[in-house]
C-alpha cells in the first residue's frame, strides 16, 4: 500500500520571510491552513497585499 507523499509546509519563520508578515499574522495562516504549502501559496496570491 502506497502512502501519498506529505504536503510541503511552512514554517513560521520561512513564511514571515516570504510575505512580510508580522509573527502574529503568520500565525494565524498556519493555524488556518495547517501551514500546507500549497494552500497559503493560493491564498497569498489571491490576498495581494497593496502597498501606498
Amino acid at each position: 500500500m502506497k502512502l501519498a507523499k506529505p504536503a510541503p509546509r511552512y514554517t513560521l519563520e520561512e513564511l514571515q520571510e516570504t510575505y512580510e508578515l508580522s509573527i502574529p499574522q503568520a500565525a494565524q495562516i498556519i493555524d488556518k491552513f495547517d501551514g500546507e504549502k500549497r494552500r497559503i501559496d493560493r491564498f497569498m496570491r489571491r490576498c495581494v497585499r497593496r502597498r501606498a
